[in-house]
């Protein structure tokens, strides 16, 4: 019955989704029997039971228990419980960290899910097993990174950066970690923003190290269990946030009352560890944000291709059908380079650490750029689609308002639009990541076979380069974000046209032809591009 209200209950959102599945093609990502089963999973079990959460079954925090205990519980449904270990069971998380897949597994999983509740907690879960694995000392792996291993009821994670003084600013952290005689941390303050709070069964905490030292350079980073070994919880959740999404994902605030922690790396390279935890989170947000953007487009799909008006179906009208393929276009272009930057990171990932090379900037310079611009094109795409479904799409008891309202917080989450526009510019600039961008980029648009896509990609490029250096003259603040912008529609462009001419798929020429007019260079599409390109979406059937 849930499928009358959800049109794609059923499909696979892994193995039905065709230009995904031409994109890994593309990457040579080698084809995985479990994504197949969450695909199919997630659209017959896991969007059901995030829709009923949703709406009927927020978290409750209960923090006392009939003896007076503190005891942190934060109540979810049993079936809330066991839709995240049974995501976690398809190795999104355990794949990953025995080195049996890389991170672009978890990263596809991300696209998969969606949910930005409960891949929120799978992300968490991620970054806490990856900075565990990565920079824990032996007997610290040793003690816990088997629990979040196991097959049943592995452990869940959490990060606790923000503080009400300091968000994006990590060097405005006033908890504070301070070493005993017998060389144990423990810590002390409040944070603001705990997503997954009382699921997690542990954390990564940032702290500044007594004396504390003013800035950034300050932060260490630490690795907390949720509860001691006498059952004790290890820090006191104050309360839940009410919030206009993400309900399937807990979030509160927490006080660490001499939590006991262990460190993270060295105190030397604290902020460090932090921010590369915090990458695997903003590309988490872009394949999720257009992962979100796929179940929206496709719900109009369905949609408009029964929904009669005048005459004939939606997708028959010239104006709907268009508004889908630009849509389309949009979407695929992003995907595309969304993955790309996933497998840039991913390739370099364990491989670096601080101080990082070369290669590890430049696949972080493309994580901010795709970070917001997949933020976006979720935004806009979800909002878009549930206009193409009239009032139905503004009614929360079907799925689209659920969608939209979760796609709002990926231009937030990780990290906003600005402070995106900050750290590529300090990638793009002060570590040199752009010159091998914009390097790369003349590289790939030079090889075009399209005459018109070349000539275009290359009039912009210049556009960028010109723009950068002007930027420099002005204050590159200011001009950041216009300059991330460019890059990312550019590189999406480029990347698309590039695969298109490789496809040899008409559909998938028109696509890119509509996205370079009308991301990059305003140029006027006409009918035969929109039939061409209506006919690449016609799988979601």
């Amino acid at each position: 019955m849930f499928q009358k209200l959800w049109l794609t209950t059923g499909k696979n959102y892994y193995s039905h989704d065709k230009p995904l599945q031409y994109f890994l093609s593309h990457l040579n990502f080698k084809p995985d029997a479990d994504l197949d089963a969450l695909g199919h999973y997630v659209s017959t079990k896991m969007i059901e039971e995030a829709y009923y959460v949703d709406h009927y079954a927020k978290p409750i925090l209960k923090m006392w228990s009939v003896r007076g205990e503190e005891i942190n519980y934060v109540e979810v449904s049993p079936s809330h419980l066991q839709t995240l270990y049974d995501l976690l069971r398809h190795g999104v998380v355990s794949k990953t960290i025995t080195g049996e897949r890389d991170l672009l597994y978890h990263f596809i999983s991300g696209y998969v899910i969606s949910d930005a509740g409960f891949f929120c907690t799978i992300t968490l879960t991620e970054q806490t097993a990856y900075g565990l694995a990565k920079y824990g000392s032996d007997e610290v792996k040793a003690t816990y990174l088997p629990n979040f291993l196991k097959r049943e009821k592995p452990w869940m994670g959490a990060t606790f950066y923000t503080e009400v003084q300091a968000g994006s600013d990590l060097g405005g952290l006033e908890t504070v970690a301070q070493q005993s005689g017998d060389g144990k941390w423990r810590l002390r303050g409040i944070k603001y923003f705990t997503s997954n709070v009382g699921l997690a069964d542990a954390a990564i905490i940032t702290a500044k190290p007594t004396p504390p030292r003013p800035g950034a350079k300050g932060v260490a980073t630490f690795f907390a269990p949720a509860y001691l070994p006498n059952g004790r919880p290890n820090w006191k959740i104050l309360r839940l946030k009410d919030k206009l999404g993400t309900v399937t994902v807990p979030t509160g605030e927490v006080e660490l009352r001499d939590t006991d922690a262990h460190l993270l790396g060295t105190l030397d390279i604290g902020i460090y560890i932090a921010l590369e935890i915090l990458t695997i989170a903003r590309i988490d947000n872009s394949t999720a944000g257009l992962g979100l953007a796929r179940k929206a487009l496709w719900e109009a799909y369905l949609y408009g291709n029964e929904r009669r008006a005048f005459g004939k179906r939606l997708v028959e009208h010239p104006l709907y059908l268009r508004d889908l393929v630009e849509m389309e276009a949009k979407l695929q272009a992003t995907l595309l380079y969304t993955l790309t930057a996933a497998k840039t990171f991913s390739d370099v990932a364990y491989a670096e650490r601080p101080p990082y090379s070369p290669a590890y900037y430049y696949a972080r310079l493309h994580t901010h750029i795709v970070k917001n611009l997949a933020a976006w094109t979720s935004i806009e795409i979800t909002r878009y689609s549930m206009e193409l479904m009239g009032g139905i799409g503004f009614l929360e008891e079907f799925p689209m308002a659920k969608i939209h309202r979760d796609a709002l917080v990926t231009a937030i989450w990780e990290g906003t639009s600005n402070i995106q526009s900050l750290d590529m510019a300090e990638a793009f600039y002060r570590k040199d990541a752009g010159k091998a961008l914009l390097e790369d980029l003349a590289t790939r648009i030079n090889k075009l076979r399209d005459e018109e896509a070349r000539h275009k990609l290359t009039a912009a490029l210049q556009n960028i380069k010109d723009f950068a250096t002007e930027a420099l003259k002005d204050g590159v603040e200011l001009h950041s974000k216009k300059l991330l912008a460019m890059l990312g529609k550019a590189t999406a462009a480029t990347y698309y046209q590039e695969w298109a001419e490789d496809s040899g798929e008409q559909w998938a020429t028109a696509l890119s032809k509509i996205y370079l007019y009308t991301e990059v260079i305003d140029k006027e599409i006409d009918s035969n591009l929109v039939r061409k390109g209506g006919e690449g979406l016609q799988w979601m059937l």
